[in-house]
């Protein structure tokens, strides 16, 4: 699988983190959706398996926060999960994510939390022919989706104020450094771009962080403001 790892001509890519979370759900059908209509370029989720190893949508550990059941999301089985929430808003498996992403042309970014979700989650991405879509999260599962995958788009994440070991970028190859946005610097971003690796950050919100990133010379932002971030692309190009 080949699929385009650079970003938009017209800029920065605009990521959707975990969907349009302000007027939907997280990580629900509805917020996927609407972080498409929206103008995102690409929307990321999050990716973990049921008890019968079913990927499905969800970045908690367990149902509590959002769908009230303190249960663990992998002691659950997916005829359990799928009864969750009112049936219009419910728990997605990724499948049906992965086919919204494929009649719609926008790429998810899947955020595994786990090895052996992130190589079942791409087993599944082979199996439907979602060639555009890439992945971030666990490094132990980056790794192993790309010996899986040689040609996959890789967000590498960090949350470390040192620049990752180069034998690990050597093997990881992302094509995208993505740090937490507080822990990114100018340094940063022109020391990747050297590697010929593109940055991106995760999640500035207020328009002050947008700024700020986009100031840096980031190829992409993960946001849960997409309307913000939009706009401030916009002015910039005008």
């Amino acid at each position: 699988m080949t699929a385009p790892s650079g970003p938009p001509s017209t800029g920065p890519a605009v990521i959707s983190h975990r969907g349009d979370a302000i007027n939907h759900r997280e990580n629900t059908l509805a917020a996927i959706r609407s972080a498409m209509d929206q103008g995102a370029h690409a929307v990321e989720v999050d990716v973990q398996l049921s008890a019968d190893g079913t990927p499905v949508l969800v970045h908690d550990e367990t149902f509590e926060r959002l769908w009230g059941d303190p249960r663990p999301v992998a002691s659950m089985p997916w005829s359990e999960i799928a009864t969750l929430g009112d049936g219009t808003v419910r728990v997605p498996r990724l499948q049906e994510a992965l086919e919204l992403s494929v009649e719609s042309g926008v790429p998810l970014v899947l955020d595994q939390k786990h090895p052996v979700a992130g190589l079942a989650a791409a087993r599944l991405v082979d199996r439907l022919g979602a060639e555009l879509t890439r992945y971030c999260g666990s490094t132990e599962g980056l790794l192993g989706i790309r010996a899986m995958d040689p040609g996959a788009t890789i967000y590498f994440n960090d949350t470390s104020l040192a620049l990752p070991d180069v034998r690990l970028l050597a093997t990881l190859r992302p094509q995208y450094y993505n740090p937490y946005w507080r822990f990114l610097a100018p340094a940063t971003v022109d020391a990747m771009h050297a590697f010929g690796i593109l940055v991106s950050c995760w999640t500035p919100n207020e328009d002050a962080e947008l700024a700020l990133a986009l100031d840096m010379g980031v190829d992409g932002v993960m946001t849960d403001r997409i309307d913000r971030l939009l706009l401030q692309i916009e002015k910039r190009a005008s």
